[in-house]
């Protein structure tokens, strides 16, 4: 018992010695300041905001052209339907019986 507490005391020593030294290393090493990384990330973000907003502008205007001509296509279709004569099949056993 005495022996995994040691080891558990001397493995949150090791992570939190690590972590101390990971970021006194990500200090010195950092290649901006806090604030120049900081407008960098904000810029980042209205570009992205602005490049989605155009996607998805241009994305709703050619759904809008899709729903018309399939619009104009289903108008059509209904229009041919109505001149011309229905070939469905009322039911197997006039099939059979013609043939």
């Amino acid at each position: 018992m005495e022996r995994t507490n040691k080891r558990n005391h001397n493995f949150l020593t090791g992570f939190l010695f690590g972590g101390v030294l990971g970021g006194v290393a990500a200090l010195l090493l950092a290649p901006k300041s806090g604030k120049e990384l900081g407008a960098d990330i904000q810029e980042t973000g209205k570009k992205t905001i602005h490049e989605t907003e155009a996607f998805f502008g241009k994305a709703g205007h050619r759904v809008s052209e899709a729903r018309q001509r399939a619009r104009g296509i289903l108008g059509c279709i209904k229009e041919k339907k109505g001149n011309e004569p229905s070939y469905a099949m009322e039911s197997g056993e006039d099939v059979v019986g013609e043939a």
